[in-house]
């Protein structure tokens, strides 16, 4: 790739159709076809691509989330349709069951990638106020305050739904993945039997609630979103709310390597609270922890690169990207379940371009940034690509999917 600056423009014009003015603010849908919601994960990657764009508007993008998503405990709903969408709405919950709130917000929460992207894109000299830090504060605490067995314990996923990769196949021990309508089945069992409980966790656990898990995604992204937010506030200069972020950071990770870390895989993976074990199935959402500092500092990290993020030796390394799982080499069915196969995502560059960058592997690095702009160059912006043979496929062939927008993050950090 030759220059960011093309690749710039296209996805400042992709953000421009996608951008929706709506609950207070403007926020921009992932695709315009087939995805119109507020989405909380979705957001935090658009912030993050979009300050090298245009800041103003990042900030805006998350404050509406934040305005729009934030439920009545202090969670952050995973989605909430916008208006004239009733008709996905009613197809969704068709699909799904009720995860749906009585005023539209999700019940399912996401990874906490829009508490990151605040706390990233922060910067005293250039806030009035630190508002937004706060919010992505707030956010932290409400989901250590809602969402962990015990006071200091990684968080808790209650619905595949919540992993951000709904169908990954670490769940396959807990979901039945045999056929599409077996996995809706199941996950429609799931969200029926959670909103009879208001997806309340101690009311899960005494319910014996069939799903309680440590998710490798979404804590590997708390732990990531609370050193930023205790970064942050150092740069307020508020070092005693720093240090609270801090020290909840160095006893999640603790926690993660205790409960979630695989010696055999050398990996983050699943923990499963009902049946209280281990799921050790290797996916790349077990390396995103690994761009944490107290991961680096305890030699964590560099067992997860060396073992996943060489190209030439990787398993998830192909030619064309970073795969979410071990390559098979099977051709990709676009239509089969999310998340299987060869699939590389805007996402799973990122997450390995984050973990590399942070330990200083520039040169790898920047090689996974090349390729995800390659990728765009090859198959524009969408939803999933071959690892294999770089064609695109899902959501984006008209419009475009947002998450390899992410490539400017990346081009920032470790300039190609």
């Amino acid at each position: 790739m030759a220059s960011i600056e093309p690749i710039r423009r296209a996805c400042k014009a992709m953000f421009a159709q996608h951008r929706v003015e709506v609950f207070g603010g403007a926020i921009h849908v992932p695709a315009g076809l087939e995805y119109s919601c507020a989405f909380a994960w979705d957001s935090g990657y658009h912030a993050l691509a979009l300050r090298h764009v245009d800041r103003t508007q990042a900030i805006e993008e998350l404050l509406t989330l934040y305005g729009a998503n934030l439920t009545e405990g202090g969670l952050l709903a995973h989605e909430r349709p916008l208006p004239g969408a009733e008709a996905r709405t009613k197809l969704v919950t068709e699909w799904l069951g009720p995860i749906y709130r009585p005023d539209g917000r999700s019940w399912l929460i996401d990874p906490p990638v829009a508490a990151y992207a605040a706390a990233r894109i922060y910067d005293l000299a250039l806030d009035a106020d630190d508002t937004l830090l706060q919010l992505a504060s707030d956010h932290l605490t409400a989901t250590d305050t809602h969402r962990t067995l015990t006071p200091g314990g990684a968080p808790v996923i209650l619905h595949p739904l919540e992993s951000g990769a709904d169908v990954s196949p670490l769940f396959d021990a807990l979901v039945d993945t045999s056929s599409r309508r077996a996995l809706l089945t199941h996950h429609r069992a799931l969200s029926v039997a959670l909103d009879a409980i208001g997806y309340d966790l101690g009311l899960a656990r005494a319910g014996n609630h069939g799903f309680v898990v440590a998710d490798p995604i979404f804590c590997g992204w708390h732990l990531m979103a609370l050193e930023a937010v205790a970064d942050a506030w150092r740069r307020a200069g508020a070092p005693g709310r720093a240090e609270s972020f801090e020290q909840r950071a160095a006893a999640l990770a603790a926690e993660m390597i205790r409960l979630m870390w695989s010696d055999d895989l050398k990996l983050f993976v699943g923990y499963d609270h009902v049946g209280e074990r281990q799921l050790c199935v290797a996916t790349l959402g077990g390396v995103i922890a690994a761009g944490s500092r107290h991961m680096i500092d305890a030699g964590i990290a560099t067992q997860v690169a060396d073992a996943h993020l060489i190209p030439e030796t990787s398993r998830f390394w192909g030619p064309a990207g970073v795969a979410f799982n071990p390559l098979d080499g099977a051709e990709i069915n676009p239509k089969a379940l999310l998340w299987r196969g060869d699939v590389v995502w805007g996402a799973t560059q990122y997450w390995a371009h984050l973990v590399l960058s942070r330990l200083g592997r520039i040169e790898t690095a920047q090689r996974a940034t090349a390729e995800l702009g390659v990728l765009i160059e090859g198959s524009g912006f969408r939803e999933f690509y071959s690892a294999v043979t770089g064609r695109g496929h899902g959501a984006g062939e008209v419009g475009g999917f947002t998450w390899p927008a992410l490539i400017l993050e990346m081009a920032a950090d470790a300039p190609v």
